[in-house]
């Protein structure tokens, strides 16, 4: 009886050796942020966008290829940003003409659900963006 006791234990304890690891968690939960603006350049394609988390706290995120930065932001910068971006938004959107029929596209801009593509040709529309690009990229 003892040695039935004694092969029971030590059968069980032998299963009990193997543990599942766990599996590798997300740390982008769409729940708990929000995408303010972002910048998609088709050419160079890299995908720069500011988000907002749950906690009121602000991220600069580049994607580039499979890598992607993460700069966080003071929410002071983040809303000259936010400011500046939606500025240029809306004059590329509202003010400047755009190239009518089919085109190329090089730039495709967001600003909280809205959403715009600029075309290769309509150069005044890229004059107007590439600043705020090339500030943003010095950032990486």
């Amino acid at each position: 009886m003892r040695t039935w006791i004694v092969l029971f234990l030590i059968s069980f304890g032998a299963m009990a050796q193997h543990a599942a690891q766990p599996e590798k968690e997300s740390t982008s939960d769409l729940r708990s942020s929000l995408s303010i603006f972002s910048i998609e350049d088709t050419d160079s394609e890299k995908i720069y966008w500011l988000e907002r988390t749950a906690n009121l706290d602000y991220f600069l995120r580049l994607k580039d290829d499979d890598d992607e930065s993460i700069r966080k932001v003071d929410s002071r910068d983040a809303k000259k940003l936010e400011m500046d971006f939606a500025s240029r938004f809306l004059k590329i959107q509202y003010e400047l003409p755009a190239s009518e029929g089919k085109c190329e596209v090089t730039l495709r801009l967001s600003l909280k659900g809205e959403s715009q593509e600029v075309c290769k040709k309509d150069d005044k529309k890229t004059q107007e963006i590439k600043p705020f690009l090339d500030a943003i990229g010095k950032r990486f």
